[in-house]
């Protein structure tokens, strides 16, 4: 089991990466093909190209130029990522993220995924990053 969760936090470190670079394949190809994605503003996406198309208007749209982090590395009091091993083939992984856009303030948020390991390889089944609402001003 610690090679499947040294796996599955590799895959969210590739991810974030990719996130970060803007780059929307790179981002998408961490989904299982037949991968569900329901974004933070309720948008839904089946299947890997339409996830990518997602992410390609994220990158060019509201969050162009800007850098994720996740778990421990989303800003000071975050916790770390979670796995929770759901057998040999199934795990949920948690994490709270910070977007830090090009132009803006940070946005806090927290998403959960839904892993299915195939072929010996991990991959996003289901996820759901959703983001907190800004703090009221006192």
């Amino acid at each position: 089991m610690d090679a499947d969760r040294a796996a599955i936090e590799q895959l969210h470190q590739d991810f974030g990466a990719a996130w970060s670079r803007g780059d929307a394949h790179g981002a998408a190809s961490v989904y299982a093909e037949d991968g569900v994605r329901v974004g933070a503003r309720g948008d839904i996406q089946h299947g890997r190209a339409e996830i990518e198309q997602a992410y390609v208007a994220l990158f060019h749209g509201p969050f162009e130029g800007a850098r994720v982090g996740m778990g421990a590395g989303a800003g000071a009091g975050s916790s770390a990522e979670t796995i929770r091993m759901l057998g040999a083939n199934h795990a949920v992984w948690q994490a709270p993220f910070t977007i830090v856009p090009a132009n803006g303030p940070a946005v806090n948020g927290y998403a959960i995924d839904i892993m299915e390991k195939r072929s010996g390889r991990w991959w996003v089944l289901e996820s759901h990053p959703k983001l907190f609402p800004p703090r009221p001003s006192h």
